[in-house]
């Protein structure tokens, strides 16, 4: 469990961007200490760093944090498998280990932020699953949602007989 110091370091250095001199004054401590922290803190910056990137690049309101937190939130708390397959990541790491899985992009690796409703913004939290790159490119604006689980529930036969062979 972080204290309040590391957790109001990380929005400070990571979400907010602050130098450490700014973060040292607003904390109060000395720069040393934020240093330390920097140091210690290292797998969880680079956590929220991924994040934020994701974020910035995705939501249209990033003038505040709050919105940051509460996708970090549905990050952090929506199922971890395509919506349409099925496949988690776990399985998609199995198949590209065993080369029953590849791609020329650099995508496909992770599972993908899908909007359900492709005209709704990323900010609609509500509008956000997780896809895997395959069934999110099939699916781009042509089919609804509901529409592409009948095709997903076919590409996730194929994974899972892939994953079984």
């Amino acid at each position: 469990m972080m204290t309040d110091l590391e957790l109001k370091y990380l929005k400070l250095a990571v979400i907010e961007q602050l130098k450490f001199d700014e973060i040292s004054k607003i904390l109060g401590i000395d720069r040393i200490e934020v240093s330390k922290l920097w140091e210690r803190l290292k797998e969880q910056r680079e956590y929220l760093s991924d994040l934020r990137r994701i974020w910035k690049s995705k939501f249209e309101n990033t003038e505040t944090t709050d919105s940051f937190w509460e996708f970090k939130n549905w990050h952090e708390t929506a199922e971890k498998k395509c919506f349409y397959c099925g496949i988690t990541e776990n399985q998609i790491a199995e198949l590209f280990k065993t080369n029953k899985i590849e791609t020329k992009r650099n995508r496909g690796k992770k599972l993908e932020i899908e909007r359900l409703l492709p005209n709704e913004p990323y900010d609609n939290l509500k509008n956000l699953v997780f896809s895997c790159y395959w069934c999110n490119n099939a699916k781009t604006d042509t089919f609804s949602s509901e529409e592409f689980k009948i095709i997903g529930k076919e590409i996730g036969k194929i994974w899972e007989k892939r994953l079984t062979e």
